[in-house]
């Protein structure tokens, strides 16, 4: 029970603290800034439960396809090395021209593709202008995208990435003139407005007037407002100084970038996302109302790996919280024409078609479909196509061949078109490898064209799955404890071993059949924690226990009746129960402890105690205590022994057979006559733990110890090796063969005891038969008064042999054939002899 108690304590302990980590998990806000102690610890907690994720993040990958859905268009080194081959210098260009991007994306939709992802970062302004044609103004490169993107119906979506940590706010040129630019009906129009004046590099301020947006311009002097406002086509010129309060209601690319992403998504707490703080917008000539842009940064976990993307971001917008799209998300309301969102139990809505897993923090785990990298660039989707192919492809159709040059499989293919010189060697790491960036945007619209991901399972499931680990590590460890007393600490990582494994592989199903992510981490330390704790304290109560145990047994005693002793302390607790005790002692040998050495006394003893305890021991018996050159046993207890009597009779023959082998070597070193006597008696006993609390001992009381004691002391007067009492010849005389000795009174008993001597087994009758059975007529005669018949017999027995206890009843005969006993004699001898 207090093993039980202490191992459920523990449970209780690592339970709530594991599972109080589950439960509250730390929040993605908690990853930035100086996070507490508590925080730190279930980030602990939390990058080992990702390491765990990362390996179910590879087998699910092992068990999946690679998507053909998303294809990855590369300017990879191959369009480069052909490039230079052509007489097109300008495709071979570091970076490209945005003009040459718009016209490989223009290509890919032409070759049937669904929708193209811009996979490049347009934030700043391109340096390069575009030769006009006959009749063309001068068009700068950002404007020749631009013109690409305007006609495609928004199959081409920008990306943006933003950071959470505020910037530092851009040097603005020094404006102090305000030029109005006109007040609007819509807030597309004013958007184009805002766009066009951030594109001739002019501040602009967005303001509202009767619930109207009026849009004002700054320039550096009133002929510069005028020109700027001749430029936009503003017909009526108004201008006026700045004042400080319009610095509130400026707007730039990012505000614009905002509008475009925006979503409306009822469900979600725009508050709870991830802070687009600020946010590196695609130049304004790219910022077209009918052209999407998302969000494209890719946020990693504390331990530099990304294992989910944010589908939506925090942004804000004339000082309110709003959401944000990312690039993927975007490419999918793009596929089904509609912006409608709705997020419920755990999962984002897409216009009624698609439904993905997503926290409420807007990030979509991501589902990898493959355990490793492909190569090329590729990712985990099946193929990259250079872009060298489009290239080519582009150049044919212009010529007019009618047939291309490639095949590229493109149709009903959502294309991510990735720059990887201008991305440089960085890579991301992820689950799975080293990833391009393009590779985890395209996984990530994997996932939502499939509606997959990643699902966590609730804080509250996680929480009692860590508290049943932890009363499981509290059962495993009392289960341990009881069938294996002292199993060693290979069996205990053998056992931690084996749950680990098994909630690995129960954790691996689940994660690869139905994407369901239930912690490893908090239930296996919870688990691990609290059987070795309830272990440690379990092997200090084992230890205790054998210590008491061998405190109160002693240290003779067999190894198999100790572990059962060990297993059930009830069989020490005192009872009534018949026991065979043995008492014996060795003749002459107190003379010798005081004419020897204490060494050379302890060393004889030593022997003799050595060899008749493992008589006792090995035949289940237990050694009570010495005493002196004596020796007290019993058999029967603590553990019940079939036929006990039996088997003490055959241990003290045993014990007297050993001496006897001994016994030489014995007298020659003590120098004198030894000779070994024993009282054997068997009855009811008060057995168990018997003691106080400064010393303990399991013994035994009652009058079997007496009786045999008596029976130890008086073998001298009869020459006899081994007495024993009527109940023991009851018992087994038909297995043993024993010899009449005499009726003695026992000053506590209202009967005279019969004794009897033990002289040999049932397989020694026909070598002590003859005899005995003379000396069982002599004893007859004796207990007739027949004591002249009785004389006879005797003296025959002395002729034939001597014997002491034959010499002491020829003479008792003598003595009654002179002076009968009375008519009332009970056959004990009243006489000194």
């Amino acid at each position: 029970m207090r093993k039980f108690g202490v191992a459920f304590f523990w449970a209780a302990v690592f339970g709530l603290v594991f599972g109080g980590a589950s439960f509250f998990r730390i929040e993605r806000q908690d990853f930035t800034g100086d996070p507490r102690w508590h925080v730190q610890l279930r980030l602990l907690l939390e990058r080992v439960e990702w390491l765990t994720y990362d390996w179910r993040a590879r087998q699910l990958g092992e068990a999946s396809q690679r998507s053909d859905e998303v294809v990855i268009v590369s300017v990879d080194d191959e369009t480069i090395a052909n490039a230079r081959e052509t007489e097109h210098p300008e495709w071979a260009m570091r970076p490209w021209p945005r003009e040459l991007t718009g016209r490989v994306a223009a290509q890919v939709l032409d070759e049937g593709a669904a929708l193209v992802i811009l996979d490049q970062s347009f934030r700043d302004v391109s340096p390069r202008t575009c030769a006009p044609c006959k009749g063309e103004r001068l068009q700068s490169d950002d404007e020749k995208l631009a013109a690409l993107l305007e006609p495609r119906d928004g199959k081409i979506v920008l990306t943006w990435s933003f950071s959470n940590e505020r910037g530092r706010p851009g040097e603005r040129p020094l404006t102090p003139v305000m030029v109005r630019l006109g007040e609007f009906e819509t807030t597309r129009e004013a958007f184009s407005m805002v766009r066009e004046g951030l594109s001739r590099k002019a501040p602009v301020t967005y303001l509202i007037s009767d619930g109207k947006p009026v849009i004002w311009a700054g320039a550096a002097s009133e002929a510069k407002a005028k020109e700027l406002a001749q430029a936009l086509n503003v017909k009526t010129v108004q201008t006026r100084q700045r004042v400080p309060s319009d610095d509130e209601h400026d707007v730039d690319e990012a505000w614009l970038t905002q509008r475009i992403a925006e979503v409306a998504v009822e469900g979600v707490d725009p508050t709870r996302l991830v802070r687009a703080r600020s946010i590196e917008a695609p130049v304004a000539p790219l910022l077209l109302w009918g052209a999407p842009a998302g969000a494209a940064t890719l946020l990693d976990d504390p331990d530099k790996r990304v294992r989910a993307v944010p589908l939506l971001v925090g942004g804000e917008i004339d000082g309110s919280p709003r959401a944000l799209a990312s690039a993927p998300l975007l490419a999918v309301m793009a596929l089904v024409g509609s912006r409608s969102l709705e997020y419920r139990e755990g999962r984002l809505r897409v216009g009624g078609r698609f439904d993905v897993p997503m926290d409420p923090d807007g990030f979509g785990s991501l589902r990898w479909d493959a355990s490793e990298p492909g190569r090329g660039g590729r990712g985990t989707v099946k193929r990259t196509v250079p872009a060298w192919r489009l290239l080519q492809n582009a150049e044919d159709d212009a010529a007019g061949r009618g047939v291309r040059h490639y095949d590229n499989d493109l149709a009903g293919r959502v294309v991510i078109l990735s720059d990887e010189r201008a991305m440089g060697a960085a890579t991301v790491p992820t689950s799975i490898g080293e990833l391009g960036h393009a590779a985890v945007l395209a996984q990530s619209v994997v996932g939502l064209l499939h509606s997959t991901g990643i699902v966590r399972a609730p804080p509250v499931s996680d929480f009692w799955l860590t508290i049943a680990f932890a009363f499981m590590g509290a059962v495993l460890a009392v289960v341990w404890s009881t069938l294996a007393r002292n199993p060693g600490w290979l069996a205990w990582v053998f056992t931690i071993a084996g749950v680990t494994a098994l909630h690995a592989l129960a954790a691996r199903q689940l994660f690869v059949a139905e994407q369901r992510w239930v912690a490893m981490a908090a239930p296996l330390f919870a688990c691990g924690l609290t059987f070795l704790a309830a272990q440690g304290y379990a092997r200090t109560i084992e230890k205790g226990l054998r210590d008491f145990i061998g405190r109160a047994l002693g240290g003779a005693v067999k190894a198999d009746v100790f572990a059962r002793v060990e297993r059930d302390l009830a069989l020490m607790r005192p009872e009534r129960r018949p026991l065979t005790v043995y008492f014996s002692d060795i003749e002459g040998f107190t003379a010798v402890a005081q004419e020897k050495e204490p060494a050379e006394v302890v060393k004889v003893l030593q022997t003799y105690l050595n060899d008749m305890t493992d008589v006792v021991i090995e035949s289940g018996g237990h050694v009570d205590k010495y005493l002196g050159d004596g020796l007290m046993a019993f058999w029967g207890a603590p553990v019940s022994l079939p036929d006990q009597v039996a088997v003490a009779c055959e241990a003290a023959l045993a014990m007297q057979e050993k001496f006897e082998k001994s016994r030489p070597e014995l007298e020659k070193t003590c120098g004198r006559s030894l000779v070994l006597r024993a009282g054997l008696e068997t009855g009811p006993t008060v057995v168990g733990e018997m003691g106080t609390l400064h010393r303990v001992n399991y013994t035994v009381m009652g009058e079997p110890v007496a009786t045999s004691f008596r029976l130890e002391a008086i073998a001298k007067r009869y020459g006899s090796r081994v007495l024993v009492a009527r109940p023991v010849v009851d018992e087994v005389g038909d297995r043993f063969l024993f010899r009449t000795v005499d009726r003695v009174e026992v000053g506590r008993l209202a009967e005279p005891l019969e004794v009897f001597e033990l002289i040999g087994r049932a397989a020694d009758r026909e070598k002590l038969g003859p005899r005995l059975e003379k000396h069982e007529a002599a004893m007859k005669a004796w207990r007739e008064r027949k004591f002249a018949e009785a004389l006879e017999a005797f003296k025959t027995l002395a002729a034939e042999a001597d014997d002491p206890l034959i010499d002491r009843y020829v003479a008792r005969c003598e003595a009654y054939l002179a002076t009968p006993p009375p008519e009332t004699w009970s056959g004990v001898y009243d006489r000194d002899e």
